[in-house]
């Protein structure tokens, strides 16, 4: 080679390998990017001219070689480093590392961050097939330990989600609940992961996944054929379903009619046609003799090896196997009670004063929520109330013929002037109530006043204010109440201004306890003398009182709070407890402690009765086998199942408690809590109500599909149940239609005139109808009873003679739960203390012994207008007084319809009366003549005997009253009714002087 040639040679190799060493100058290692042998960073023709020059010994050559030959080891070492990485990120299987970072030890995470960080030190190009995976082991070497928490969150979501896929049976509640919860922890963990390593929203949520394998397997349960034929019956959608439940714990709530004894039919024969369930390891519980016995009928063509019976009987078999004795069974404890009331309380002079003085101060408990725009309208409300003074009670019950034609009748204007009166009364104290004031107060404005009450021994007046600790009328609402605060003032000032002796007293000193001691305290400062009813005079007025409906309403209310305290308590140890319980006031304090005194009587009294007679009663039954249980060797079921579990009480709920626990048994329950009408006997409906409080989770089905009555009728009383927010909604659908199917009649003093026309229109429609009359008391149907009725024997019925194809049957709500008929009839739905509802029975003081207390009003009552209204398979009749007509009736308004409503738009009601303005005007007779009298008679004695006045409708402009037509010696003209009022004004209007 020439020395031109080579110089040339040379100088462009050194071009070349300037040029390829640049980068590598510059950026260093970094710069030569990776690769796997020289060929891929020397191109061919510089190789080939540094092999021609490799050889020369040329001096110009020397240092071109030098640089060339240490590149090339760099290079090499470059590519030996590369080659390792390569094999070292080939060898990490980083996939499984992030699928189980706890897998990967410390020394492991370190070597990766050591591995990423060296080949951080090269270029990596784009599309290097490593970029990717150095990322992920650079960031798991880094994050480990917040991939391994996440880990920990995601791991567990992902089995959860894969193992409900793959589950091939029912998931019951409680395993959902658990599931459920634990994944909303753990996800509630992943949402503060503020940089996400797994993929957390592709995990599918469960609730949505357990319902769909759930749903598959009720599907294929519930289509079996076997409900095809149910004792002759087909099972709908939702009895099936209910039939299949694979819970532990299965609440059915049932609608009035729906089949629920044919949904238990359904369910036994589930169990032991396709569970492979045997007949002994299956019980049937109900809570009455009755309803047991039909639920025997109905198993026995199922299997008759199946063991069927009352919590009474079953309890009674435990204690008769473990004592190897009968026990005598006490039954009467309803007339046991009685008895207390009509003999044993006379030997306890103290017992009977107490029930005398709560007949006569406690009977009724304070309502001081309902406000009132006037006095006519409180009026109405007590005209309701029917407050009645212990004096003409006992009058009225008396047989004092000439006592009851001349005594004033005395309705007071509150329960608390009753009670006030009351006090006087048994104190022997004589009284007079609303005896016209001594000295004239009539004016134009105002009429002539009348005290409360005037001791006319004494010549003392007392006025009682319905003013609470504020001096407000808080019953009252804007001017009313101040209108009702003048007259305060005006009444005061007349007292003082005639120097008369006048005491007051405030419903302020009833709430806070007072009230009877500051009345006698005042009554001595002034000399009254104090005459209490001696013990033969406490013993005659009861004796008078016993046979009254108030009384007999209050024994049914001791009847029920002892029947529960018994299902609660062992013995009476539990009513001191319960006096000292928190009260809304002292006078309910006062009131409750009162009343607990004399249930522990009756209690004491009962429960010494039995033991002396070596007996013991059904809840002693209950409560000893409830404790013998855990100790038995049998008694072990599989399958528990209830009808009618509204009815239950708190120690049959112990009872079937320690039986689901000793056989650990899957619990199946039927009821109807808008049915739930038997606290009196001890039941509580707080147990259904919060089932799951007792017994576990559960799962809750309803049966809704009704078969005796129409969906209107459903519709309407469903409306009415539910105002109760306490009661469970649900959904109601009847098979078939009917237009009006509540039907009212409303009555004046005549109820078998009511009875007569409700009976004409069942007539029109099935002259041969079996016809079901209600009462809500036993005496109720002896209003209504007159000589059109006779009783035959054979029919076990009541016959119209009008219409002898028809027969009657009359029971009391209570009796007809369970029963049904053509056709309806409920007797006197009217609002009084003893009426629908009955204020007395249903009274705030039965919360004491319940398992949570009823904060609605009326609750137990609103059921019993429930149950009544269901009874029928078309029309249900309401009979009401017209004037005093239930608040329940008076609520579904709206929604029944009124028979002879032509009757009752004839022009009988003239506009508001003038005196009370809430009270209407209603067209009587009075031997023969006519006259206007007020609605709230005999709160508003306002009444005006010219007609012809009121049907004029012209009105004094002075005071409101009517203006009487005169035709006087010079022409007509017309004077204002009002005594008190002298307006007077010509035919033509105009003011005559």
């Amino acid at each position: 080679m020439d020395s031109h040639d080579e110089k040339a040679q040379a100088k462009a190799l050194r071009k070349s390998i300037a040029k390829l060493l640049k980068p590598f100058v510059r950026e260093g290692v970094r710069g030569l990017g990776l690769f796997a042998t020289l060929d891929d960073c020397v191109p061919p023709d510089i190789q080939e001219l540094y092999a021609a020059i490799e050889t020369s010994k040329k001096w110009r050559y020397f240092f071109l070689k030098r640089r060339y030959r240490k590149f090339v080891a760099t290079a090499s070492q470059h590519n030996e480093t590369i080659l390792y990485l390569q094999k070292e990120f080939d060898a990490i299987p980083i996939e499984e590392c992030f699928a189980n970072p706890e897998g990967v030890s410390d020394l492991e995470a370190k070597r990766f961050m050591f591995l990423t960080d060296q080949a951080r030190e090269f270029h990596i190009p784009p599309n290097s097939p490593y970029r990717h995976k150095i990322e992920k082991v650079r960031l798991f070497g880094h994050r480990r330990d917040d991939i391994i928490a996440q880990w920990r969150v995601y791991k567990p979501l992902k089995d959860m989600a894969d193992d409900v896929q793959g589950h091939d049976g029912y998931i019951d509640k409680a395993m959902r609940l658990q599931l459920q919860t634990k994944e909303e922890d753990l996800r509630n963990q992943a949402k503060r992961f503020w940089q996400r390593y797994y993929d957390f929203p592709d995990i599918p949520e469960l609730t949505p996944l357990i319902q769909a394998r759930n749903e598959t397997l009720l599907n294929t349960l519930s289509s079996d054929l076997l409900f095809l034929d149910i004792n002759g019956v087909s099972l709908d959608e939702q009895q099936r379903r209910a039939a299949v439940s694979c819970e532990p714990s299965t609440l059915v709530i049932a609608g009035a009619g729906s089949g629920k004894t044919t949904t238990i039919c359904g369910r036994v024969r589930f169990l032991l046609e396709r569970q492979g369930v045997l007949p002994k390891d299956i019980l049937l519980l109900s809570f009455s003799r009755k309803s047991a016995e039909d639920l025997q009928k109905k198993m026995a063509k199922i299997n008759p090896k199946l063991r069927v019976g009352t919590f009474h009987k079953i309890g009674l078999d435990i204690l008769t196997e473990q004592a190897g004795t009968k026990y005598v069974i006490e039954e009467q404890y309803d007339a046991i009670v009685e008895e207390f009331f009509a003999q044993g309380m006379k030997a306890d002079p103290q017992a009977m004063r107490d029930i005398l003085l709560y007949f006569a101060l406690y009977l009724g408990h304070e309502e001081r929520e309902r406000k009132y725009r006037d006095e006519g309208e409180l009026y109405a409300e007590l005209k309701r109330g029917d407050f009645q003074t212990l004096k003409t009670r006992l009058l009225e019950l008396s047989n004092d013929t000439e006592g009851k034609e001349t005594i004033k009748k005395e309705r007071v204007k509150s329960y608390e002037e009753m009670a006030l009166a009351n006090f006087y009364y048994i104190n022997g104290i004589d009284y007079e109530y609303e005896r016209p004031y001594e000295k004239k107060t009539a004016t134009p404005d105002r009429r002539q006043y009348t005290p409360d009450f005037y001791l006319s021994k004494y010549h003392i007046y007392h006025e009682h204010y319905g003013v609470d600790a504020r001096g407000r009328a808080s019953q009252f609402g804007g001017e009313a109440e101040s209108k009702y605060l003048e007259g305060m003032r005006w009444k005061r000032e007349i007292h003082r201004l005639h120097q008369t002796v006048c005491l007051e007293t405030r419903s302020a000193d009833f709430h806070d306890g007072t009230v009877f001691v500051k009345l006698e305290r005042m009554l001595r400062e002034r000399g009254v003398e104090f005459h209490p009813l001696s013990d033969a005079e406490v013993s005659r007025a009861l004796r008078s009182i016993y046979a009254g409906q108030s009384f007999k309403s209050f024994i049914i209310l001791v009847k029920s709070f002892v029947s529960l305290y018994k299902s609660r308590y062992t013995d009476h140890s539990a009513f001191e407890t319960l006096k000292q319980r928190a009260f809304d006031s002292a006078f309910s304090k006062n009131r409750a402690a009162l009343f607990l005194s004399i249930c522990q009587r009756v209690y004491d009294y009962y429960m010494e009765r039995i033991r002396s007679e070596g007996k013991i009663d059904f809840d002693d039954m209950i409560l000893s086998s409830t404790q013998l249980i855990p100790d038995l060797q049998g008694y072990r079921y599989k399958h528990i199942i209830v009808d009618e579990f509204q009815d239950i009480s708190y120690s049959r709920m112990r009872f079937l408690k320690a039986l689901v626990d000793h056989g650990q048994s899957q619990l199946f329950v039927v009821g109807d809590d808008w049915q739930s009408i038997y606290r009196f006997s001890g039941c509580d409906l707080n147990i259904l109500l919060d089932f799951e409080n007792y017994f576990g989770l559960a799962e809750t089905y309803f049966i809704g599909h009704v078969h005796r009555n129409s969906q209107e009728l459903q519709d309407k009383a469903k409306a009415f149940i539910e105002a109760n927010p306490e009661q469970i909604k649900k959904k109601i659908v009847a098979s078939k239609n009917l237009e009006d199917p509540i039907q009212v009649i409303y009555y004046d003093d005549a109820g078998p005139s009511g009875l007569l026309m409700a009976i004409e229109e069942i007539a029109r429609i099935k002259e041969d109808a079996k016809i079901l009359l209600l009462g809500r008391n036993n005496r109720d149907i002896d209003h209504f009873l007159s000589s059109d009725f006779d009783y035959d024997r054979a029919r076990h019925a009541y016959v119209a003679r009008s219409h002898p194809k028809l027969s009657f049957s009359f029971s009391t709500v209570h009796g007809s739960k369970g029963l049904e008929e053509d056709f309806v009839i409920l007797l006197s739905a009217k609002d009084a203390r003893n009426g629908f509802p009955n204020k007395t029975e249903d009274d705030p003081l039965l919360n004491l012994v319940m398992a949570k207390p009823s904060k609605y009003p009326y609750a137990e009552e609103r059921r019993l207008w429930y149950v009544a209204l269901t009874r029928t398979r078309s029309y249900v009749y309401i009979l009401a007084p017209r004037g005093r007509e239930s608040q329940f009736l008076k609520e579904m308004e709206g929604d029944v319809k009124v028979i002879n409503f032509r009757e009752m738009a004839k022009p009988t009601r003239i506009g508001n009366c003038p005196r009370c303005k809430s009270g209407h005007l209603v067209l009587r007779k009075y031997y023969g003549d006519s006259f206007y009298g007020c609605s709230n008679f005999p709160y508003c004695r306002y009444s005006i005997g010219q007609v012809e006045a009121v049907d004029e409708g012209r009105h004094c402009p002075v005071c409101g009253d009517f203006l009487i037509p005169i035709n006087g010696r010079y022409g007509r003209y017309y004077r204002c009714h009002n005594k008190q009022c002298r307006y007077k004004e010509q035919g033509n209007g105009a003011k005559r002087r």
